[in-house]
Formats: structure tokens, sequence, C-alpha cells
């Protein structure tokens, strides 16, 4: 190797690495404020906030606050899983940075890499991982409830065959069942232990990459599904109050059921559009007009769960990774 090279490595190195973050920045800043130009009618909005019940839409509002703290609970429990040194407003900053490149990337695919920004203290390969973990937790409770509400409609609602309906129920149980053997089959992690420290060399990347995976302990991934269980609550609670505040009658456990098929359609249904564009508002308003709801509500309440849920918080993490201080 040439040693006179070196210098120039590493000043090339220092030069990428200067302007590495702010052009991120402007990057994630510049796919926000498109994402949201084109996303949102701020007209309608508006118009609709006049028809709204403003004590039910407040409870919308502090569902979304706990939404957010269930989150960064079950974060925080993989990161300090990871590296107990960090601490709790490092953690919530990656979180928030994290939803700011989700919300208009496909499948919030930026999440799993901004998130590890503010986390010098874990590699990427990790916050990746930790992040797939995150998400899979709440995936894993959408179509799990998702999926028996749907049995329910197709023998309510659909008129589906009895026999058809069962059958697929029990592919359902059998599939979730062995689903749960694995993750807390301590069997299934050793050998992950294994592959880990047989492709030690070849398999650098891989190693990184399943580490995480293969330290979970049964007590961590029974916390973390339960956490991810009340997120879920809390989030399908929420999308029923807020169609609820604009005046239908409804039965509020006939939105609970709309609310969940949304979830469990909009999770089946391959995100080929940024941040999920038009794929909740279409189920939306499919799945509560199954029970009367006017199109104007679905679509305007899917609206209003973008900007609770998603919006609000993205711009506070986009403060954040705006105002993050170079490593240096």
């Amino acid at each position: 190797m040439n040693f006179k090279s070196i210098p120039l490595f590493l000043s090339a190195n220092q030069k990428i690495k200067k302007i590495g973050l702010p052009l991120l920045k402007v990057i994630v800043g510049l796919g926000l404020l498109i994402y949201f130009v084109q996303k949102i009618s701020f007209r309608e909005l508006i118009t609709s906030i006049y028809s709204i019940n403003f004590f039910l839409f407040f409870i919308a509002i502090i569902l979304s606050l706990l939404n957010i703290y269930i989150q960064q609970i079950r974060w925080k429990s993989l990161v300090k899983n990871e590296n107990q040194s960090i601490d709790n407003k490092t953690i919530f900053k990656s979180l928030l940075i994290g939803f700011s490149a989700g919300t208009f990337t496909p499948a919030r695919s930026g999440e799993y890499f901004l998130r590890k920004l503010p986390l010098s203290q874990i590699s990427l390969t990790s916050t990746i991982t930790l992040t797939f973990i995150d998400k899979m937790m709440l995936l894993v409770n959408v179509i799990f409830w998702g999926a028996l509400v749907s049995f329910g409609m197709m023998i309510f609602y659909y008129e589906v065959d009895l026999y058809v309906t069962a059958s697929l129920f029990i592919l359902f149980i059998t599939f979730f069942t062995a689903f749960f053997m694995i993750i807390y089959s301590r069997r299934f992690y050793n050998y992950l232990k294994e592959i880990k420290q047989r492709y030690n060399i070849k398999f650098k990347f891989l190693k990184k990459l399943i580490e995480p995976l293969s330290e979970l302990s049964n007590q961590l991934i029974s916390k973390l599904l339960m956490l991810a269980f009340l997120n879920y609550v809390v989030i399908v609670l929420e999308f029923a109050v807020i169609v609820l505040s604009f005046g239908v009658d409804i039965n509020f456990a006939q939105l609970l059921v709309a609310a969940m098929m949304v979830y469990f359609s909009k999770t089946l249904i391959p995100s080929i559009t940024f941040g999920e564009i038009g794929i909740r508002e279409g189920a939306a308003i499919y799945f509560f007009g199954i029970f009367g709801c006017a199109e104007a509500v679905a679509f305007n309440s899917s609206m209003f769960l973008f900007i609770l849920n998603l919006l609000l918080p993205s711009l506070v993490g986009l403060f954040f990774l705006i105002s993050l201080k170079r490593a240096e």
C-alpha cells in the first residue's frame, strides 16, 4: 500500500463526512416538503374542521401522543438491550428522526437507516435489525387481530362458505402456532448464534445483522409483543374516535372493526407508493363505507390520522435531524 496516499484518503473521508450530513438533511427536508404538498389538500381539511366534535378530537390527540409514547418505550427496550449507556433523549430523537425519513419512503424504508444517526454507540447493521424487530412486533399484531376480524367479516358480511372459512382459519392457527413456537424457542436463537460463530470471517455483514436477533430473550419478546399490542389498540381506537368526531351515527364497535380492517388490508397490499399514498384512504373509504360512513368522512378521518401519527412526529423528527451536530 502507498502510505503517501493515506493523508489524501483521510482528507477525502473527512470531506465526505463534512458534506454528507448536511446533504442528507436537505434531501429529507425536500422529500418531506414535496410529499406533504402532494398529499394534503389544506382547503378540504380546514372545511372539515367545522363539523368536528372537538372533545372527541381532543381524545384522538391524546391517543396520538400515547401512540408515540408506546413506540418510544418499545424502541427504548430494544436499544437498551443492545447498549445500556444510551440515554432516553437520544433514543427519542432516533425514533422521530426515523419518522422524518420513513414518512415519504416506500414501506417506510428510510427509517431503517436514519434511526442510526443519533445512535453513535450502535452500528448501522444493528440499528437495521433492531428497527426490523420493532416493526415486526406491531406487524404480527396487525395481521393476527386483523385476520381474526376478517374471518368474522367473511362469515357475517361476505357470506363465504363456512367450510372455506374454517379451512383458512385452520391454516391461520397453524401458521401462528408455528411462528410463536419459533420465536420463543431457545434452540432457534442458539442456532443463530451458531451461524454467527461459524461464519465469523466470510459473512461479517450477515453476522452483524443477526447478532441483535440472537440476543433476544423470551422476556424481552413478550414485553415487545405486549407493547405492540397496546400500540395497536391505541391506533385502532384513535382511528375510530376520529371518525366518530365527525358525528357519524354508527355503532362504535363497527368503527373498531372497520379500523382494524383498514390496517389489515393496508399491511397486505404491497407498499408501492411513497408513504402509502392512497392505500390507507382507499381502504378507509371502503371499510367504513360498509357500515354507512360517508366517503368524505372516511377520507378526512384518514387524513387527520396521517397528520397526527405521521406528519407532526416527522416534522419534530426533521427538527431533530437539522439540529443534529455533525459527528467529528
